[in-house]
């Protein structure tokens, strides 16, 4: 299982190039980074989401700072509630520029202090999108980005999302989402497959190679990898490799 992700992955799953990658992890962690965890995925991912500007990322560095090593940041909410930006966890909330504490006032409290409007449920959202993919293609693409902004570890949507998406030909968000999907069930060997063919696409033939190659140690039996394998190593020439895997296809699609 991955537990950590290189800067060009990260960048793929927030739609951003590298070099703005690279800029957002030094304001978060105030240093470079050449790979990073799922909680320092998180960080990222809540710096991107609230602006790349310097004040916000500074306030999400604060909040990460400020957590128990042994305590996972999705616990804990970052989010814009007027021109604040207010931290949440389970018991408490304060302003996560200052690190002051905040409390309830009950009805009569500031408005900025108002909690942000309840997601809607990711899994209704998920279900709803798969009811309509046939029918209704750029409806299901609208529901499954509800999906995933309602629940961003939610791995069958990001797949699915990114198969329609591939289909469309907007292949570099095809791709952001299935990263995204691996981010959260790292076995997953559509994703892993899926991922391997929008590369492919995209002309990023070594990196195809790698996702092919990891889709196959996860399913040796998938024989659309080996295939697809063959091909890539043929167009780069070397012919050794692809009659291997071409062999490796033919046996397993022989029995």
């Amino acid at each position: 299982m991955k537990h950590a992700w290189t800067v060009t992955e990260v960048a793929a799953m927030l739609g951003l190039n590298p070099e703005e990658t690279r800029a957002l992890i030094e304001r978060v962690f105030e240093r470079p980074r050449d790979l990073l965890s799922f909680q320092d995925l998180t960080a990222i991912r809540v710096a991107a989401q609230l602006g790349r500007d310097t004040n916000v990322s500074a306030a999400v560095a604060r909040v990460l700072k400020e957590q128990p090593a042994d305590s996972p940041l999705s616990t804990v909410s970052v989010e814009k509630v007027g021109r604040e930006l207010v931290a949440r966890s389970s018991s408490s909330q304060w302003n996560a520029k200052t690190g002051q504490q905040l409390f309830d006032l009950g009805p009569r409290k500031s408005p900025w202090l108002q909690a942000a409007a309840p997601k809607r449920d990711a899994h209704q959202l998920f279900a709803s999108a798969v009811r309509i993919e046939e029918t209704d293609p750029p409806g299901a693409i609208d529901l499954y980005v509800e999906a995933v902004a309602a629940d961003p570890r939610h791995a069958d949507a990001h797949i699915n999302l990114g198969r329609l998406l591939h289909t469309a030909g907007r292949l570099r968000e095809a791709e952001a989402h299935y990263v995204a999907a691996l981010v959260t069930r790292p076995t997953d060997v559509t994703a892993s497959f899926n991922l391997a063919v929008v590369l492919q696409d995209l002309g990023k033939l070594d990196e195809a190679i790698l996702r092919y190659r990891e889709t196959i140690e996860l399913d040796p039996t998938l024989v659309d990898a080996y295939f697809n394998l063959s091909r890539l190593y043929e167009r780069k020439g070397e012919k050794v490799s692809a009659i291997r895997h071409l062999k490796d296809y033919r046996r397993l699609t022989s029995k």
